[in-house]
């Protein structure tokens, strides 16, 4: 299995692909880049992991490295990703290291790197470092060498953040029972914290640290198939599932009823330009909701490749109100710049608390599409694919900017799809989405006889 670089991480698997040799070479040159771009003599860096067994053992070694290199860590132990990111930039630290592969199985890990101002490595970012892979490094003196330093602080003040940013008091008179799945990881404390600091009663499941996960880790309805019982059986308002570094946010209504990952963007989307009028920006991937809702708010709609840091990079080129991706991504750039899933826990309960609706009333009137998403083995030439569906499919309309998306209108319908490689896993994706279903069918059958 080969290692997978991209903005979203250098992800592999422990003890294959992601060995202690490829942790030092990234973690240098990410050091290295650190450096030059100092102001001042002294360089520190947040470090944070999500629940893996792997995770204390790398985090250990990552710290090392950096600290040989004369560089200052502060190890923030077991955080969300959203909170890292936080640091950075509220203690205005010259970058960020979180462990963690996300949604990837168990046996996967990863670094992901954040620069100062609390945003990912942008391409021009990946770019630099790469070019740093593998050149020598000084080491630091006896004397200079960096100090690695623990703190709770940051997911705490990372948490009363996202409360700032909410009608605490409405929530709270509501009081709520909500069902939590954090995945056995890194969103179980922070967000438990959160949730009763807005009065609500928790019923949590997959909540204890064990190094284990006791689900798939990618947050889909079909990876939550426990969570219906659980919201009936304690009679719940609302049930939140996270992936295992909580940016990732899947909801399900007080019916049971698990939404689409996608309505996770969108009722945020909705919710914050009821309130505040602005641009929102999206990736090519995310479903045609959250476009619906903003020119129903006579506001425009922003698509960005996929990936968060250029999701960000377009949200504050456009001066985004509001943003992410439809895998559960929310982005509120006045809590936090990154996605975030305790931003859209917050705002989902402020939604229900000041319209005094219920979840599943509150998307009733949501547009009813039909979607897919798949993953297949595979390589994918753009080019000769572009061609190709302009060939069988000579109406539609082609972006090339991240893989290739087809937009199609027939009369008042309308379908997309966008195949692309993916950043984090070896695979090709296919997402698609359309208001007639029957269509968005055959588009995918001849889509499929071209791989």
């Amino acid at each position: 299995m080969s290692l997978k670089v991209s903005v979203s991480g250098i992800r592999g698997i422990w003890g294959e692909s992601l060995t202690l040799e490829v942790l030092r070479e990234y973690t240098c040159a990410f050091g290295m880049m650190l450096r030059e771009r100092a102001t001042g003599n002294q360089v520190k860096v947040l470090l944070g992991r999500d629940g893996r067994k792997t995770g204390p053992l790398i985090a250990r070694y990552v710290a090392s490295v950096l600290n040989a290199m004369g560089i200052e860590v502060v190890d923030a132990g077991l955080v969300p990703t959203p909170s890292v990111l936080f640091g950075v930039r509220e203690w205005h630290l010259d970058g960020g290291i979180i462990i963690t592969a996300s949604h990837n199985p168990i046996e996967w890990n990863a670094l992901k790197f954040v620069v100062r101002g609390g945003t990912f490595t942008t391409e021009t970012d990946l770019e630099h470092l790469l070019s740093l892979k593998g050149k020598p490094f000084a080491h630091a003196s006896w004397k200079h060498i960096g100090d690695t330093q623990m703190t709770a602080d940051i997911a705490e003040a990372h948490m009363e953040r996202v409360l700032s940013v909410v009608d605490k008091k409405a929530i709270q008179e509501k009081r709520y029972t909500v069902v939590l799945d954090p995945v056995n990881s890194a969103g179980g404390p922070i967000t438990t914290k959160l949730l009763e600091a807005l009065g609500c009663r928790v019923i949590g499941v997959n909540m204890e640290l064990t190094g284990e996960f006791g689900r798939v880790a990618e947050p889909t309805p079909a990876n939550l198939a426990h969570l219906p019982e659980l919201v009936q059986r304690y009679q719940a308002d609302v049930a939140f599932a996270q992936d295992p570094d909580a940016d990732r946010l899947v909801i399900a209504d007080e019916t049971g009823r698990i939404l689409s990952e996608e309505w996770t963007l969108a009722l945020a989307v909705r919710h914050i330009l009821s309130k505040i009028p602005g641009p929102v920006v999206v990736n090519l991937s995310t479903s045609l909701v959250s476009e619906i809702f903003a020119a129903q708010a006579g506001q425009p709609c922003y698509y960005a490749k996929v990936g968060e840091a250029n999701v960000v990079e377009e949200i504050k080129k456009r001066g985004a109100v509001i943003g992410g991706e439809g895998n559960g991504g929310v982005i509120y750039p006045r809590a936090n710049l990154g996605r975030d899933s305790l931003v859209g826990i917050a705002l989902t309960l402020e939604a229900m608390a000041t319209s005094g609706k219920k979840l599943s009333t509150l998307v009733e009137d949501f547009p009813r599409l039909f979607s897919l998403k798949e993953k297949f083995s595979g390589s994918l030439d753009i080019g000769t694919l572009t061609e190709k569906l302009k060939q069988l499919f000579p109406t539609a309309s082609f972006h090339t900017l991240d893989g290739v998306r087809m937009d199609i209108a027939r009369g008042n319908e309308r379908l997309w799809v966008h195949l692309r490689a993916s950043n984090t896993e070896p695979v090709v994706r296919l997402i698609g989405e359309s208001t007639d279903e029957k269509w968005l069918l055959e588009v995918r059958e001849k889509l499929q006889a071209l791989f």
